[in-house]
């Protein structure tokens, strides 16, 4: 990304800086969704445990049926577009990418396609109508954002009470920590994992707040589904997940411990000032 040399004698503006954030993301993900690299979730393995994580998102989404429903950083999932849809609601898939959302709409949709709408924008700046939905959702985008400004245009673009539900990764787990500084071309360099002093964010923008650690003993399953042994992964993953949920209620702070976490919740009902343009 180019970076402009002359930007005074301070150096570039936090908004100078919050537009190459945005602009590099807007290119790693359009280089990737063309071809162009190396993405963690499609590894064979790590698809097989986030069809489980994408699962639980939708049991803590709830009924759908009517709902207007914003999924944020969608990139190319058109089954996650699919399950959304095929649950009675009307979806729009919001991303940075303009390719990746081409990847998503060359995928046959069939009946479903006119409940599945594609909107170019970043997610801290979209272009809907005050509380226009009543659901918001997403899978690995928080941590790519600014937690702040994003809670502040969710909460613009949805009701009051709306339902909040995202899966994120967690930056606690220092093992978890030691492969992603191994493996820095399966991530973009500017994301940043969710860590306690992230909370206070999400508990002041929802109410019935709560965090479901996902993928701590059940990381076991990663290299059983490796080596291609999908079967005995499955086994691994149903034992051993049930196995940390069970953890996770009588020792709480162990859920950073996890690969990911589930932060769901409704969205508070008074909000910012109204978008003007």
């Amino acid at each position: 990304m180019h970076v402009e040399e002359h930007q005074g004698a301070e150096g570039p503006s936090s908004a100078d800086e919050e537009q190459q954030r945005k602009a590099y993301e807007e290119q790693y993900w359009d280089k990737k969704m063309s071809g162009g690299g190396k993405l963690l979730f499609r590894r064979h393995w790590y698809k097989q445990y986030n069809r489980y994580l994408w699962q639980s998102v939708l049991k803590e989404l709830g009924d759908l049926e009517g709902r207007k429903v914003l999924f944020v950083g969608c990139g190319s999932s058109a089954s996650a577009a699919k399950d959304l849809a095929s649950r009675g609601a009307d979806v729009w898939c919001n991303d940075i990418s303009p390719a990746s959302l081409d990847q998503l709409m060359k995928h046959p949709f069939g009946d479903l396609a006119e409940r599945i709408h594609p909107v170019v924008s970043d997610a801290e700046n979209t272009p809907f109508e005050d509380d226009f939905f009543d659901a918001v959702v997403g899978t690995a985008i928080v941590h790519h954002l600014d937690i702040p400004k994003f809670f502040d245009e969710v909460r613009r673009v949805c009701r009051p009470g709306a339902r909040f539900v995202f899966s994120e990764p967690l930056g606690t787990n220092p093992l978890i920590e030691l492969f992603r500084l191994v493996t820095p071309s399966l991530r973009v360099p500017t994301e940043h994992p969710i860590r306690p002093s992230d909370l206070k964010y999400f508990r002041e923008n929802c109410e019935s707040f709560r965090m479901l650690g996902e993928g701590f003993l059940s990381a076991l399953s990663f290299p059983v589904f490796f080596v291609g042994w999908k079967s005995a992964g499955h086994a691994v993953y149903r034992a051993t997940h049930a196995a940390e949920l069970g953890l996770f209620r009588v020792l709480t702070p162990a859920r950073w411990l996890a690969w990911s976490a589930i932060f769901s919740g409704q969205l508070r009902g008074e909000r910012p000032a109204a978008k003007t343009t």
